[in-house]
């Protein structure tokens, strides 16, 4: 069974609901939202005019169940209540009222607030918004995690022969300093074991492997490796690696003889975006890998982010990440 389909099969078992902000704009999201209601997956929360997303269903000769709940951007029962949560999230910023209005009136900024307030366990949008639009709604309504530095993101990389890894960050921190290399590899860690169910074992990455090479670039990865160490030590990690050393046992031996990761690591922290980009499309295109993601993490709720050239089944596959991360809110 594909690591894909086992997180399916797990979130179809959990019973949870999600918010899909951007409905009224994108017939895929209300296609996505029959298969998530008709395959018992989740429950589906759709934003939006109820006229205008009924109107674009039928144009696509789709019926829409009754029992899927729509729910309007304004709403006078909680409007007073929205703008007054986004006057104090934004108060640092000293906003004036036409500012928080137009919030308010945003799907993005919405479904956030909705998933903040424990409307729903997860939310993912990004098929009409853009990467940082859905971040900037994410941040400014759910915010980051306890425990976390930055929002960052990871690849479920599953190979052919049936391995499964995580890649981070490879779509979103450009150039970490330690300490935010440090959170994104223990995000990514709690992503990995979230989404397969097993330990991680994180390999931090250099062109250096325990000192080999002499550079800035090479300290910064070791000292991400001390930081995280230091805030987590149950987890198995070690560092600075170079590739080879992480997944090759004969290569470990020889290069980093006693490491618990070397020769075994699942969990790959890239130093920069650059790296980790290159690297997860080199993983997919010559390996034949598949890549789920990007996965928002860092969060304090997941708030799942799409590429906008996604298909229904990438929306699916997204909503049932997004609520297996969800189960992270519950320990």
């Amino acid at each position: 069974m594909s690591q894909i389909k086992k997180i399916r099969d797990k979130a179809q078992s959990l019973n949870k609901k999600v918010i899909l902000p951007e409905a009224e704009q994108d017939i895929r999201v209300i296609r996505a939202a029959i298969r998530l209601f008709a395959e018992n997956i989740a429950e589906p929360i759709l934003l939006g005019n109820r006229d205008k997303i009924i109107s674009l269903t039928e144009q696509s000769g789709l019926v829409l169940p009754e029992n899927i709940t729509i729910l309007p951007i304004g709403n006078p029962q909680t409007d007073d209540e929205k703008f007054s949560f986004f006057r104090k999230k934004l108060a640092h910023k000293n906003p004036t009222m036409e500012q928080i209005q137009a919030m308010c009136e945003n799907p993005l900024f919405t479904g956030g607030w909705l998933l903040q307030k424990g409307e729903a366990d997860a939310a993912v949008a990004g098929s009409v918004a853009s990467t940082p639009d859905v971040i900037r709604s994410a941040i400014r309504t759910v915010g980051v995690a306890k425990g976390s530095s930055i929002i960052s993101s990871s690849f479920l990389m599953e190979m052919p022969d049936g391995r499964v890894f995580t890649y981070a960050d490879c779509a979103v921190v450009p150039y970490p300093d330690a300490l935010q290399l440090a959170s994104i590899a223990l995000d990514a860690g709690k992503t990995h074991l979230l989404l397969t169910g097993v330990e991680p074992a994180i390999a931090f990455l250099s062109f250096s492997t325990k000192g080999s090479a002499s550079h800035e670039k090479v300290e910064l990865v070791q000292q991400a490796y001390k930081i995280a160490r230091e805030q987590n030590r149950e987890w198995r990690m070690d560092g600075e690696f170079q590739f080879d050393t992480a997944v090759v046992s004969e290569i470990s031996e020889t290069k980093a003889p006693g490491s618990p990761v070397g020769g075994n690591a699942n969990v790959f922290i890239f130093p920069n975006l650059d790296a980790g980009n290159i690297a997860y499309k080199i993983t997919e295109r010559l390996a034949g890998a598949t890549a789920t993601g990007p996965v928002l993490q860092g969060l304090s709720k997941p708030y799942m982010d799409l590429s906008r050239g996604c298909s229904v089944d990438d929306i699916v596959n997204t909503t049932c990440v997004g609520l297996l991360l969800s189960e992270s809110n519950n320990g």
